[in-house]
């Protein structure tokens, strides 16, 4: 029996290699399905109570919406309202900026910088009551339907 020569040798790693991406694959494909599942199950929870009243969740506040501190504000509240996909008070989204890191906790000026994002975006973000509502690209806002959008805009 003859001993494989180069060519042989690279081959037979690049089949191992590919087979191994295959099985890394296939268990990133689990754990993103698995991921799913629980972010599904803790948007539920976060509906029912609100920021600051679900241990251990908000400490992971980073995992849920990503590196905000990299991104603008403005990019950063629109991230975190289409994660939420609800309307949040100005509070509520200085709150979360602060806990991933964006902004620096306890600022005085934290509070008035991202309502003035908010409002330097409005065709970003829409002033609902009292909360924040994020505009979809086509310029109408999530859950409300045409006739009611153009009463919102007004």
């Amino acid at each position: 029996m003859t001993t494989p020569g180069p060519l042989e040798k690279a081959i037979a790693k690049r089949r191992e290699l590919l087979a191994k991406n295959s099985e890394l694959r296939a268990d990133i494909d689990r754990n993103t399905a698995e991921i799913a599942q629980i972010d599904a199950a803790l948007a539920v929870m976060r509906l029912y109570a609100p920021l600051g009243q679900l241990p251990g969740l908000e400490d992971d506040a980073r995992s849920i919406y990503g590196n905000l501190a990299s991104m603008t504000v403005p990019d950063g509240l629109a991230t975190i309202l289409r994660k939420r996909g609800e309307a949040l008070p100005s509070r509520e989204l200085c709150t979360i900026l602060e806990q991933t890191g964006k902004l620096k906790a306890g600022s005085a000026n934290n509070l008035i910088g991202v309502i003035g994002a908010l409002k330097r975006n409005p065709e970003r973000f829409k002033k609902i009551g009292s909360s924040w509502k994020l505009v979809q690209s086509n310029g109408h806002l999530p859950g409300l339907e045409v006739d009611e959008t153009a009463s919102v805009k007004g």
